[in-house]
């Protein structure tokens, strides 16, 4: 657990996965596989974009070396700092990351002369974020045109799931479902010009914080939609019907 790892460590904000992740993972890299392949994807075609958390790198390359319906022999995973962890200790989770050149020798994938979008400045305070994931998904759309039968993957952290699919969509917090390991949000558009859509939270087999594809959901990091005061419902923001929200939010419906 990360409160265990950042005893010892001499980098406590970037703890590994545990095996359950690295599983997880694993089931997460077969299941984009088959929807990649069932949606025409070729290898030229996906873009794999990862913050530069050891955890979201480790999940990038489990995933990718399962993959075999389509062929990623060689796809790099570009780390993209734009979309990094929120960092509630005034910077000092990001003060444990190591350069990329350091990285590239764990990860062959790892492409360390990839130019990220942005680098957020540090510290960042928690009313910067949202502003963030806004500038994020502009730079997205901007670097990324519209090409049929692609993938742009971005992996990282529950909140930036949140963020990002919120920024992307202009969907409220209330129809986002809360983010838990692995979980997979796919966003659409038809053009340069179309919004991103998402599944509503409720549809059956949506992909709105998709987890059936993981055997062992684990119990040690819940699914998080916490935008709010946690005075309040632990601040809670995510829908009311799901599963994830807590007892009090339920019981008002």
């Amino acid at each position: 657990m990360r409160s265990q790892w950042a005893k010892t460590s001499t980098r406590p904000g970037d703890p590994p996965l545990s095996t359950l992740g690295h599983q997880q993972a694993r089931e997460t890299g077969v299941f984009l596989d088959s929807l990649m392949s069932a949606d025409g994807v070729t290898k030229d075609n996906i873009t794999w974009l990862s913050s530069p958390f050891l955890r979201c790198l480790q999940t990038s390359s489990e995933a990718l070396n399962v993959m075999k319906k389509v062929n990623v022999h060689r796809l790099e995973i570009k780390p993209e700092y734009s979309v990094f962890e929120w960092d509630g200790h005034g910077g000092t989770w990001h003060s444990s990351l190591p350069t990329m050149e350091e990285r590239a020798h764990y990860f062959p994938r790892l492409d360390p002369a990839y130019k990220s979008l942005f680098v957020p400045q540090l510290p960042e305070p928690r009313s910067e974020f949202h502003n963030r994931c806004n500038r994020a998904i502009q730079s997205i759309n901007k670097r990324h045109s519209f090409v049929p039968r692609s993938a742009l993957v971005v992996v990282t952290h529950a909140a930036a799931c949140i963020g990002l699919c919120k920024a992307a969509t202009n969907m409220t917090f209330q129809e986002i479902t809360p983010a838990g390991p692995c979980s997979i949000f796919r966003l659409t558009r038809t053009s340069d010009t179309d919004p991103w859509s998402l599944d509503p939270h409720n549809a059956p087999g949506g992909l709105n914080g998709h987890t059936d594809h993981i055997s062992d959901k684990g119990d040690k990091t819940p699914p998080w939609n916490n935008f709010g005061d946690k005075l309040i419902h632990r601040g809670y923001t995510g829908p009311p019907t799901s599963r994830f929200a807590p007892p009090e939010v339920r019981d008002e419906l």
